[in-house]
């Protein structure tokens, strides 16, 4: 079901299943363009943990997916308040509220306050403003103007892509980190699959889910047991 949650500038759009169930988790996608790549995927997570028991709510952020507000005008303590919000609206008593962050989100997800969390490939805010950059000379969309650049497609304060470039992963208590096989850096697991946010159009990679369906779904009736 389509739900929403209100923060200090107005209502954001959220997706919800099986809302009365113990375990909550909230999937924070990946910024920008990455989102639109994976959201098949997250919408496909989402319906399955639901048949499993465990529900989930997948929210637009303030300039994001279907959210009124410009990015040009949204700053990275906006979307700190926003997910603020978005918990406090989703959390209930006797329910377990983890996070489950995918790549850039991970940079932010110690704003909901969750009873523990879960990334998947998580990356730095340098790294991921690196690979916007990298973005925007390959397909020679250079276009800037004071205050804002144009990264990946989108316009954003330049404020924004600063905050970004030095943020750092939140060092959280009950973290886990979750990455690709073909991936070098550390990790408390490592899965099957395919980085489909960096495909050129939004796709699907069957095993890819079927991996994050299982540990998704392990993790979160852990975390409900322990």
């Amino acid at each position: 079901m389509i739900d929403a949650y209100r923060w200090s500038s107005g209502d954001e759009a959220m997706l919800r299943l099986a809302q009365n169930k113990d375990i909550q988790i909230i999937l924070l996608p990946p910024l920008f363009e990455e989102a639109n790549r994976i959201r098949h995927i997250l919408v496909e997570l989402m319906r399955a943990l639901a048949e499993r028991g465990i529900g989930t709510i997948l929210p637009d952020l303030p300039g994001m997916g279907e959210s009124r507000v410009n990015l040009a005008t949204t700053s990275l303590p906006d979307w700190r308040a926003a997910l603020q919000a978005c918990a406090a609206h989703v959390r209930r008593p006797n329910t377990k509220l983890l996070s489950a962050s995918f790549r850039g989100a991970a940079l932010f997800d110690d704003a909901l306050q969750a009873d523990a969390a879960w990334r998947l490939s998580p990356e730095t805010g340098q790294r991921l403003v690196r690979d916007l950059m990298r973005t925007r000379l390959t397909s020679g969309n250079a276009v800037e103007e004071t205050g804002f650049v144009s990264l990946a497609g989108n316009r954003m304060p330049k404020a924004l892509v600063d905050d970004l470039s030095l943020a750092a992963l939140p060092n959280l208590a009950n973290l886990r980190t979750v990455r690709l096989m073909t991936e070098a850096a550390p990790a408390d697991a490592k899965i099957e699959g395919s980085p489909i946010w960096r495909r050129s159009e939004p796709g699907d990679d069957p095993m890819l889910l079927q991996c994050l369906i299982n540990e998704l779904e392990t993790w979160a009736k852990q975390c409900a047991s322990s």
